[in-house]
């Protein structure tokens, strides 16, 4: 049984039973002499299990000019060695949050440009862009995204000065809606419902369970259920990361501090371990010197 977390620091396992961790890639992952990423953020898997995905923010391109970063750099690693299969780099992706893949296709937040940017594989393009509304810019700071069979969930995580909406928001798209546009540009509020989450702020990940869907509201540290329209789990700040077991809950939670001591190795981040039938705590892991905790997610293999 493992997890992978993404950090500030790198892209790292954690053999749960073991508890010991493995650091898989370092933010200096393109050499010491080269600039380091600007941390690892989202992550998943194939559609068949056996490769995971996951995405730094990197600066590629000295043109390009914003205050995070400007473009990523996809990594697809063999689950079985930890090998690293392929690289693609994507320049003009505005700080990316959490992905998701769905049949050939990864979906990837661009937060700083308010739309999904949709990775065709073994293209290797950007074949579709979900644009909300019609600025580009970082409006109702898109951070999450889920996609199964039915639906395609788009998390905005709003609660801050440039949005009239001060809490948050879900945007649903039926599959079958969004197979039937043959547009590129594709605004969800136009083909999607848009449902407000009251009292929700700061939120982070969407995470499908049983038919239900869990949100994390990061600055409260609390755990939302979208079908139940009310908090089901109280923690601690800062909530960031849901990944489900057969039997666990697992959520992580990142250290709270200023921006540019996030990639220090003195910050520690906790994941907490919950029983999926009732939620009680079962118990807190430290992961220690990772830095910023983005995501996580397990694997029983």
């Amino acid at each position: 049984m493992f997890l992978y977390i993404t950090t500030s620091r790198g892209l790292f396992r954690f053999d749960i039973f073991k508890e010991k961790l493995t650091k898989i890639i370092s933010n200096w992952h393109k050499g010491f002499f080269k600039s380091a990423s600007k941390g690892f953020f989202g992550i998943c898997l194939n559609d068949t299990g056996d490769q995971i995905i996951t995405v730094s923010r990197e600066n590629l391109n000295k043109k390009l000019k914003h205050d995070k970063s400007t473009c990523v750099t996809i990594h697809f690693i063999n689950k079985a060695n930890l090998k690293i299969i392929k690289k693609i780099n994507i320049e003009n992706l505005f700080d990316v949050h959490q992905i998701s893949c769905f049949q050939n296709f990864v979906f990837l937040t661009e937060t700083g440009k308010n739309r999904i940017q949709i990775l065709n594989i073994e293209k290797e393009i950007i074949e579709k862009y979900l644009d909300v509304g019609t600025i580009r810019d970082d409006i109702n700071h898109i951070n999450a995204i889920s996609t199964d069979n039915e639906n395609i969930l788009i998390g905005l995580n709003n609660g801050h000065k440039k949005n009239i909406q001060q809490n948050s928001q879900i945007i649903k798209i039926l599959l079958k809606d969004f197979k039937l546009n043959k547009d590129i540009n594709i605004d969800p509020l136009k083909i999607g419902t848009l449902e407000n989450l009251t009292g929700v702020y700061h939120t982070h990940d969407i995470e499908r369970f049983n038919d239900d869907y869990l949100i994390c509201s990061s600055y409260i540290g609390k755990i939302y259920s979208l079908n139940n329209k009310k908090f089901i789990k109280h923690l601690e700040p800062w909530t960031r990361g849901i990944t489900i077991s057969n039997d666990n809950i697992f959520i992580g939670k990142s250290g709270l501090g200023k921006r540019q001591f996030r990639h220090s190795r003195y910050y520690d981040g906790e994941i907490y371990m919950l029983d999926r039938k009732n939620l009680n705590l079962i118990k807190k892991i430290k992961i220690s010197n990772i830095g910023q905790l983005n995501d996580i997610m397990y694997s029983g293999n």
